[in-house]
């Protein structure tokens, strides 16, 4: 018994690590994303990606590339991929340069309510009133954040203006494809593994990053960022805690603790990014700003309780 307690506070541990990796990725990508631009941040992010996660896969699965995966995972999973990775990821990198990665992963968590809803008219899955609480909390949380920074950035401008509101809307298209990337990913991962699936989403994401820089010729743009060693070493660390290190705690997470627990605290990004962005990006932070987060974050657990 008490061996099996030790275990499930390991999994809401390691979903704790979960939450501080992709805190540390965000604002590490925040900084290559200014050097190098969005498409080379991009590309190079799933291609260290595909590199690390099938590591990961070698260690879960004893295979390094997912097999006997059916058609039907294939179709779902590379549109669940093209959707939150490059779609989304998109939204995300340009919105971290608008208004900051602090705002921008605030932004993100209302997927969490996006795909509550759209759950709710596809799936036909209960919300209930604690969720229906959640969701009014999470984007009450999400509004008072984005008024009071908007306010703030007439004294500290993280960017202001129409580039912060266009940051803004950014932020929020990234969190619908965030939320449609995740619905795709429940009809694609039903019967296969998590990492498989996690695999088959940045496999589609590399290949179609590939087509862009191709096809927009943005290849001089990658090509500078490999060699600008400040660059890439971001760009690689970045993935290390994103792809990597995210991940893979995020995978033991769901093994061991409950998955509402889980998705609870992995989603603590939005407040734990403050301090880092109060202490080493030296940014002014209201009160209310701090308050906003809070509540959006603690409305988010609110979508887990039955």
């Amino acid at each position: 018994m008490r061996s099996s307690k030790v275990i499930v506070k390991m999994g809401e541990a390691a979903a704790l690590i979960t939450a501080v990796s992709w805190t540390a990725a965000a604002m590490i990508f925040e900084s290559a994303s200014s050097r190098a631009g969005v498409t080379a941040v991009n590309t190079l992010k799933v291609l260290f990606g595909t590199v690390y996660l099938s590591i990961l896969a070698y260690f879960f699965s004893d295979q390094i590339i997912p097999s006997g995966i059916p058609l039907k995972s294939w179709i779902f999973m590379s549109a669940s991929g093209v959707v939150g990775f490059i779609i989304g990821d998109f939204f995300l990198f340009n919105s971290y340069l608008m208004v900051g990665s602090r705002i921008a992963m605030l932004l993100m968590a209302a997927s969490v309510p996006m795909t509550a809803v759209a759950s709710y008219f596809i799936f036909g899955e209960t919300i209930g009133y604690w969720g229906v609480l959640g969701i009014t909390g999470t984007v009450l949380g999400i509004g008072i954040t984005v008024v009071s920074g908007n306010r703030n950035s007439a004294v500290n401008p993280e960017s202001g203006g129409s580039d912060y509101i266009k940051g803004v809307v950014f932020g929020i298209l990234s969190a619908v494809a965030m939320a449609g990337g995740t619905l795709l990913t429940k009809v694609g991962a039903a019967d296969i593994s998590a990492i498989a699936a996690t695999q088959i989403r940045i496999f589609a994401a590399f290949a179609g990053f590939v087509l862009i820089v191709v096809f927009f010729r943005k290849t001089g743009e990658v090509m500078d960022a490999l060699k600008d060693f400040q660059s890439f070493s971001l760009i690689a660390a970045g993935s290390v805690f994103g792809p990597f290190i995210g991940v893979g705690a995020l995978l033991y997470a769901l093994q061991h603790a409950e998955a509402g627990i889980v998705a609870t605290i992995s989603s603590l990004t939005p407040v734990l990014i403050i301090a880092p962005s109060i202490i080493l990006l030296k940014k002014r932070i209201s009160y209310a700003e701090i308050a906003g987060a809070f509540i959006a974050v603690g409305s988010v657990s609110l979508l887990f309780m039955h």
